[in-house]
């Protein structure tokens, strides 16, 4: 486990589910619809909800999004709620379900994958990156649970 702060996470809210041509305007690329994420040249996008993303990646300007969308939307920065922690190797797979209610086992659960999940009794996000690789968001105030509920089950924290 690779352990550290989200940074460079925003929050992409859109008030009005027509008013995805602003954002798109603005990054590039087409929003994902349920359980997908997609790269661009900014960083990641997530999706969390009906209406809402997650833009991950130090290549996004806020400013700029925020005044495309005016009072359509709003863009807030919240990586300082989340711990990322990335997973490396085979057994991903089968830590995420032995803390919580995934299935991760599903073939269709692959690459470009976003759940939205309890592990360890909390809310956390699983981005899978490939196949030997996901990062988990882990709500702040429940680091240190999941990491020790996580090291008790044989996995090791390393420096990046």
């Amino acid at each position: 486990m690779i352990v550290s702060p989200a940074r460079a996470l925003l929050a992409l809210d859109l008030w009005d589910g027509g008013n995805n041509a602003a954002a798109l305007s603005v990054l590039g690329l087409e929003l994902p619809g349920p359980g997908c994420a997609v790269i661009g040249v900014a960083g990641s996008v997530l999706r969390l909800g009906p209406r809402r993303w997650w833009l991950d990646g130090a290549g996004f300007d806020a400013g700029v999004l925020a005044a495309q969308l005016d009072e359509s939307g709003a863009v807030t920065p919240v990586e300082g709620g989340w711990v990322r922690v990335v997973l490396q190797g085979t057994q991903w797979r089968d830590l995420v379900m032995e803390s919580g209610l995934i299935d991760a086992e599903d073939p269709a659960f692959g690459a470009g994958s976003v759940a939205v999940s309890l592990l360890c009794h909390a809310r956390c996000v699983v981005h899978v990156r490939a196949p030997d690789r996901c990062e988990v968001f882990v709500p702040a105030s429940y680091a240190d649970h999941c990491l020790s509920h996580w090291q008790g089950l044989g996995w090791q924290q390393v420096t990046p």
